[in-house]
């Protein structure tokens, strides 16, 4: 393969990671009881590719303890796949639609508290979708995000793929880094989401693992219509 072509072959992670803050944002989703009792937001942020396809990742972030619990990607998909996947959504969330800055606080919120009390986000959002993100730079407007219970200390829900051992495992680590009596812990907690949308694996101490099929090997070469 020549030099300059093989220069634009790029797997979805590697254009997610490089190109993706490049492309117009498209359509923010969360659902619209995200800063309730569970305080769990389900969000989607999308971009639009030159050729008219949509990019998108979407995030679990628990804005009571844990931040970014789970996250997905979807890669250069036709816009009437995209809203498949809203309409589908939306059955199980009620999805609202709102602005990018909204959508990036609440990212960032999350991510940030639970960084504080000692847990780090989804393997995947570090190594992939936070890229999908703008900087946080003040061109960003801040938007004050609740975090924790009314007093702002953690509150961990169990959530309904949290086992007994991660649940000890979490708490354990609420005690070392917060200390007992200043965090609140909900057992059995209901099930934010059906479990065909977010399989969240309990293989790992710092991260949840998911079952999404991100198709890491496979490789595209753009059109030229789709560069940035």
């Amino acid at each position: 393969m020549k030099k300059n072509q093989s220069s634009h072959i790029l797997s979805p992670e590697n254009y997610i990671r490089q190109r993706a803050r490049n492309l117009p944002l498209f359509k923010c989703y969360v659902n619209e009881n995200w800063s309730g009792d569970g305080s769990i937001a389900h969000l989607t942020i999308s971009r639009k590719h030159i050729n008219g396809n949509i990019t998108f990742c979407s995030y679990l972030v628990d804005l009571k303890c844990l931040g970014i619990k789970d996250t997905m990607y979807q890669f250069n998909m036709p816009d009437f796949e995209f809203d498949e996947f809203v309409e589908k959504m939306d059955d199980n969330l009620h999805l609202i639609e709102i602005d990018y800055n909204l959508a990036h606080n609440i990212i960032y919120a999350g991510w940030e508290f639970a960084e504080e009390i000692g847990f780090e986000p989804h393997k995947d959002f570090l190594s992939i979708t936070q890229y999908m993100l703008a900087e946080d730079s003040d061109d960003i407007p801040l938007v004050e995000i609740a975090c924790g219970d009314k007093e702002g200390k953690p509150f961990y829900i169990q959530g309904p793929f949290e086992d007994e051992a991660m649940t000890k495992m979490i708490i354990n680590r609420l005690e070392k880094n917060v200390g007992v009596g200043n965090f609140h812990f909900l057992m059995a907690a209901d099930n934010f989401m059906d479990d065909d949308d977010w399989d969240e694996e309990d293989e790992e101490d710092d991260d949840y693992d998911d079952d999404w099929d991100d198709e890491d090997d496979e490789e595209y070469d753009w059109d030229d219509e789709d560069r940035i």
